[in-house]
């Protein structure tokens, strides 16, 4: 019964995440790489500053290694502390700020940006925002996190999914008006596997960390990763263009299906829309092999991932026309 699952598991075409179906070239890695840490990190360093636009930048285990890092940290210099975020968001961070023995409270994205925010000390914002894909202007989070960091507080940007807009990122702002945020390599590169992200804050806060996470967290592979991932300018351009591309098309097969009416957001690496079908929709798909995501809103959102090739195209495109309407 067991191998039976397994192997049905991985029948189903798994679009459920949030990654580029496109991965970026890397050439074989050299083997002195496992030799030369410290001249690889002090390669990091310098051209992570470079890259973010920003002088404190520190390199993690993936993004929820993170945002374990920043909850543990707060518990250890605030105690308890309230912490807002702005829905929809990652799951992660309710859990594990949850864990850290923080109080959560899911707050709507456009009351935060209207001002109206209840009593906090942290208030946390995906730019953009996932599934929806609504992007928060950089205009608009100044005030923000002046505020908050007046009160004593902080704002923390999950820039995960932020590289396939194009737009410019916070990290080169901290130091005018302090933040911290959050970026990701796997999402638009393509590597699932990576484990990779980086936190830009003030410095005191990466310091501080650094001693969280431990100085051999991150391993002499992924600091040449990194380094890969930045001096990719050529291919970044490409690959906004591709999937740019794919998404239109993501979009055309699912507009036979919800008609002319239905916005549907474009994020890149997948497309989400509302309808009130949505939750009997992805039950339909699971049975018919193909996973996507839902969310639970005012009307629950569903979000569906970029086929990876021509048959998986065709696939999701037989199940998306066997959905009743």
């Amino acid at each position: 019964m067991f191998i039976e699952t397994r192997i049905q598991q991985q029948a189903k075409l798994d679009l459920s995440g949030s990654v580029a179906p496109f991965e970026l070239p890397l050439a074989d890695m050299p083997a002195h790489v496992w030799a030369s840490p410290d001249a690889l990190r002090s390669r990091f360093h310098l051209e992570a500053a470079r890259y973010f636009e920003c002088e404190s930048v520190l390199a993690v285990t993936g993004i929820e290694s993170g945002i374990s890092a920043l909850a543990r940290l707060f518990q250890t210099w605030y105690g308890a502390m309230r912490v807002v975020l702005a829905e929809p968001s990652f799951d992660q961070w309710d859990k594990r700020f949850r864990r850290a023995n923080h109080v959560v409270l899911d707050w709507p994205v456009d009351l935060i940006l209207e001002g109206d925010i209840p009593e906090c000390d942290v208030v946390v914002l995906g730019r953009p925002v996932n599934p929806t894909c609504q992007m928060i202007s950089i205009k608009q989070i100044k005030p923000l996190a002046r505020r908050l960091r007046e009160q004593g507080g902080w704002l923390i940007l999950d820039e995960a999914y932020l590289d396939w807009t194009g737009e410019e990122s916070y990290a080169s702002f901290i130091e005018a008006e302090p933040a911290i945020v959050l970026r990701s390599v796997a999402p638009f590169s393509g590597l699932a596997g990576a484990n990779l992200a980086f936190v830009c804050g003030p410095k005191a806060v990466c310091t501080a960390l650094l001693n969280e996470v431990g100085t051999q967290a991150v391993s002499s592979p992924q600091w040449w990763l990194a380094l890969q991932y930045f001096e990719a300018e050529r291919w970044r351009e490409d690959q906004l263009q591709r999937l740019a591309d794919v998404c239109v098309r993501l979009e055309a097969l699912w507009r036979e299906r919800l008609g002319a009416t239905v916005e549907i957001y474009k994020g890149g690496y997948f497309i989400s829309f509302e309808h009130p079908n949505n939750d009997r929709w992805a039950a339909r798909l699971e049975a018919l092999g193909v996973l996507v995501r839902t969310y639970s809103s005012e009307a629950c959102i569903l979000r569906c991932g970029v086929p990876k090739n021509e048959a998986d195209w065709l696939r999701l495109g037989k199940a998306i026309n066997a959905l009743d309407a």
